[in-house]
């Protein structure tokens, strides 16, 4: 009764026409699940073909995967297998992003329904990391600095509305030279312990992706600092 309350759900936002908009996907040959592998292909096909101007890649992970039978019809389509999880969605204008996909499926070699939602904020060290491939550092240092990015952009907004609530303050002059002076003071720490980790593993290979990963970090440390307060 859950899996068919999700359904319906999804379904009358996205709508039955995409149950035949797309021509089965083939089985890939990996070590992964076969429904998985499916899923794969079948995104793949189909966000190519329906968002051509912004998708760059999407990656569908087999951390924390759930499959769970159906057996049973939603409206003509029989559907076998209900899979969800987590992915990785990477569009031309942006740097990877965190989804949650469900893939409806009508055998393990047929998907007939993908649909991607926004995830939970994950850090996107591990975002790059889920999509690392061996030997591929130049792509691995480009993810970390679109995420390094990503995050500046983020703790900038805070910075601005922080900044706009400092004119309610009652010492609104003081408030404010208080922000400038802990933001100046946080830039001078961060590029300090970065570097301080950068020097005790000298001489190692792909430094860049233990700088950006150690930036990355503190930033969202400042992140969750300026989203205390407020």
């Amino acid at each position: 009764m859950k899996i068919m309350v999700m359904l319906t759900a999804i379904l009358a936002v996205v709508g039955w026409v995409l149950f035949g908009a797309v021509k089965a996907a083939d089985a890939l040959d990996m070590p992964e699940s076969a429904s998985l592998a499916t899923c794969q292909r079948f995104a793949e096909q189909y966000y190519k073909r329906e968002n051509p101007d912004n998708f760059l890649s999407l990656k569908l992970l087999d951390e924390d995967l759930q499959e769970d039978k159906y057996e049973d019809k939603l409206g003509s389509q029989f559907i076998s297998t209900v899979l969800s999880g987590h992915g990785v969605w990477t569009g031309k204008d942006s740097g990877p992003a965190n989804v949650r996909f469900t893939c409806l499926l009508e055998s393990d070699q047929k998907a007939v329904f993908i649909h991607l939602v926004n995830d939970v904020d994950r850090n996107p060290v591990d975002v790059c990391w889920d999509r690392f491939e061996p030997g591929e550092w130049g792509k691995m240092s480009q993810c970390l600095q679109s995420g390094l990015k990503q995050e500046e952009n983020k703790l900038a907004g805070l910075l601005k509305k922080a900044e706009q609530q400092t004119s309610q303050s009652l010492t609104q002059a003081a408030a404010k030279q208080t922000l400038d002076t802990s933001n100046q003071q946080w830039n001078i720490y961060r590029d300090a312990e970065c570097a301080r980790r950068q020097a005790q593993v000298a001489g190692r290979n792909h430094p860049d992706v233990g700088e950006f990963t150690c930036r990355i970090n503190k930033t969202r440390e400042r992140i969750s600092d300026l989203q205390f307060d407020d």
